[in-house]
C-alpha cells in the first residue's frame, strides 16, 4: 500500500501538473492528500495495538526496522485521530467537490451552496469526531447523572448513523452524476471518453478507501475518571480487509485499473495534440498550394475573360456565337471566385469574439438560403436557456451554414429528407448538433472529412474546404467540432463552444 500510493501520486503529478491552475485539478490534489493523511495517520495510530503489527506491517510494506520505529515512536494518539479525522473529511469533500465541478460545471446556480453546504458537513464532522471536543462531552454529561451519560450515548449513535448515511449517500450520488453525465454527453466522442475515465479513476481509489474506513466516522477515546488517562479505541481492522490477500488483490487491480485510466487520458490528450498539429500541417500545406495555383491560374482566366469579351463585342451581331461567349465568361467569373472563396477559407483568418447566443448563428446561416429552397424538413430543437459563448458570429454563421448545406446536398437524392438541429448546452460546452438522415459518411472517409481538398462529391463545383474551413474556424473558438455518421442512416456534426 505505501509503495503504491507513492506511485499513484507521483503518476497523478506527472499527468497533471500542466493543468494545475484548473478547479478540478486541485480537488484531485486535494483527494490524494486526504487519502495520504488518512491511510498513514491510521496506521500509525494502530500501531498502538501491538496486536495488528504483523497484519499492518505487511498491508502497508513496512519493513521490521521501519515497523519497530513507529511502534517504539510515542506518537501522539490524540493527534493522530484528529489527522485521520482532517483527511477523511478532506478525501470526501475533494471527491465530491470534484464529481460536482466536472459534472455540473461552473454556471450551475446552486453550485456554491452545495459546496458551502458540503464544507459545513465536513467541518462538523470533524469538530464532532475531534477527541478533544469528544472528551469534552463525555465529561459534562458523566458527570451529571447516569440518565444523561446513557442520552448523550444515544446521541451520539444516532449522529454517526447519521454521518455514515451521509456518506454512503454522497458516494452513491457522485457516481450516479458521473454515469448521467456520461448518458447525456454519450453522442459526443471527446466527452464521453472524458467521462468514462474519469470514473475509472475514480471508482478505485474510493473504493478501496471505502473498504479500509467504511466504519468511520467512529468516537474512538473515551474518558475516564482520570482525565489525563483516556481509553483509545481499536478500530475493526479485520473486518475492513474481510480477507486480507483478497484485499491486496482487489487493491492492486483498482489501482491497475485507476492508472491504465490516467494513461489513457494522457494517451488521449497527445494524440489530440498530434491531432491538432497534424491538421495545421496539412492547412499550411494547403494554403502554400493554393497561393501558388491561384497565382497562376488567375493570369490564365485573366487572359481568356480578356479574349472572350473581346470576342464577344466583335462578334455581336452572331447570337449564336454570343451565347457560346457568355458560357466562357460564365465559367471564368466561377472559376475566379471559386479560387478565391477557396483561398480566403484557408487564409489566416482574424475573429472578433463577442458573447453571443448559440441559436442567432444557426438562424442566420438558414436565412441565407434562398426561399427557392424549401427548408421545411430542417427541424430547430432548442434546449438551451439562452446560453452565451464568445464567438465571430459571421464566422460561425458561415460554419453552420456550410454544414447545412452540405446536409441539403447529402439529401437531394433521398426521398426522405431530414435535418434536425439541436442547440443545448453540455457541461461548459454549448453544442450545436447538425444532424441528417441521408446516405451516411463511409468509415473509412470519416478520418479525413475536414481535411483541405477532400470531398467524396463527384461535382466540379466542390473544391473540398469547407468541412476544413469550418474545423479551422471552430478551432480558433477554442472549441470542437466532431462527426459521426452510419451508412444508410446519416450523419451528424457536433460544434461544441467553451461557454464562458
Amino acid at each position: 500500500m505505501l509503495y503504491l500510493s507513492i506511485l499513484l501520486f507521483i503518476s497523478c503529478l506527472a499527468l497533471t501538473y500542466k493543468q494545475w491552475r484548473q478547479r478540478t485539478t486541485f480537488c484531485l490534489y486535494g483527494l490524494f492528500l486526504g487519502w495520504f493523511i488518512s491511510i498513514f495517520s491510521y496506521a500509525l495510530y494502530i500501531s498502538k495495538f501491538n496486536v495488528y503489527s504483523k497484519l499492518i506491517s505487511g498491508f502497508y510494506t513496512f519493513n521490521k526496522d521501519i515497523w519497530n520505529f513507529i511502534v517504539i515512536e510515542n506518537f501522539n494518539s490524540i493527534t493522530l485521530i484528529r489527522l485521520m479525522n482532517i483527511g477523511l473529511a478532506l478525501f470526501t469533500f475533494s471527491f465530491v467537490l470534484f464529481i460536482l465541478l466536472f459534472t455540473l460545471g461552473k454556471r450551475r446556480k446552486n453550485l456554491t451552496l452545495y459546496i458551502v453546504s458540503l464544507f459545513l458537513l465536513m467541518l462538523l464532522q470533524t469538530i464532532y469526531y475531534d477527541p478533544a471536543v469528544q472528551l469534552s462531552l463525555q465529561d459534562y454529561f458523566y458527570s451529571q447523572s447516569v440518565a444523561k451519560a446513557l442520552l448523550y450515548n444515544r446521541i451520539t449513535d444516532l449522529i454517526t448513523i447519521a454521518f455514515r448515511l451521509i456518506k454512503i449517500f454522497l458516494f452513491i450520488l457522485s457516481f450516479v452524476l458521473l454515469i448521467q453525465y456520461f448518458y447525456i454527453n454519450r453522442d459526443s466522442k471527446h466527452l464521453k471518453n472524458y467521462t468514462l475515465v474519469h470514473i475509472l479513476c475514480l471508482l478505485p481509489i474510493s473504493l478501496v478507501h471505502f473498504l479500509i474506513f467504511f466504519w468511520t466516522p467512529k468516537v474512538l477515546v473515551k474518558a475516564t475518571q482520570l482525565p489525563h488517562y483516556p481509553n483509545f479505541i481499536r478500530p475493526p481492522f479485520e473486518l475492513a480487509v474481510l480477507n486480507f490477500d483478497i484485499f491486496i488483490i482487489i487493491t492492486f487491480i483498482s489501482f491497475g485499473a485507476m492508472m491504465i485510466a490516467f494513461s489513457k487520458l494522457h494517451s488521449d490528450k497527445r494524440n489530440e495534440t498530434l491531432a491538432k498539429e497534424e491538421m495545421n500541417i496539412r492547412f499550411a500545406t494547403a494554403s502554400l498550394g493554393v497561393k501558388t495555383f491561384t497565382h497562376s491560374i488567375k493570369n490564365h482566366l485573366l487572359a481568356i475573360r480578356s479574349e472572350a469579351e473581346y470576342l464577344k463585342e466583335k462578334l455581336k451581331d452572331d447570337s449564336e456565337l454570343t451565347y457560346s461567349v457568355d458560357l466562357i465568361l460564365k465559367s471564368c467569373y466561377f472559376s475566379y471566385d471559386a479560387i478565391n472563396n477557396a483561398a480566403n477559407k484557408l487564409s489566416t483568418i482574424d475573429l472578433t469574439l463577442l458573447p453571443t447566443k448559440l441559436h442567432i448563428p444557426v438562424e442566420a446561416a438558414l436565412e441565407k438560403f434562398p426561399k427557392k429552397d424549401n427548408l421545411d424538413y430542417v427541424q430547430i430543437i432548442r434546449r438551451s436557456k439562452g446560453t452565451k459563448v464568445l464567438m465571430d458570429e459571421h464566422q460561425m454563421t458561415e460554419v453552420v451554414y456550410n454544414i447545412i448545406k452540405n446536409a441539403m446536398e447529402a439529401l437531394h437524392s433521398q426521398q426522405s429528407k431530414e435535418i434536425i438541429i439541436t442547440i443545448e448546452d453540455q457541461d461548459k460546452w454549448g453544442c450545436i448538433t447538425i444532424s441528417d438522415n441521408g446516405p451516411g459518411i463511409p468509415d473509412e472517409h470519416l478520418h479525413d472529412v475536414f481535411s483541405p481538398f477532400f470531398s467524396t462529391k463527384g461535382s466540379i463545383n466542390n473544391w473540398g474546404v469547407g468541412l476544413s474551413y469550418c474545423h479551422k474556424i471552430v478551432s480558433k473558438h477554442q472549441g470542437r467540432i466532431e462527426v459521426s455518421s452510419i451508412e444508410n442512416k446519416g450523419s451528424s456534426f457536433k460544434i461544441l463552444l467553451p461557454i464562458q
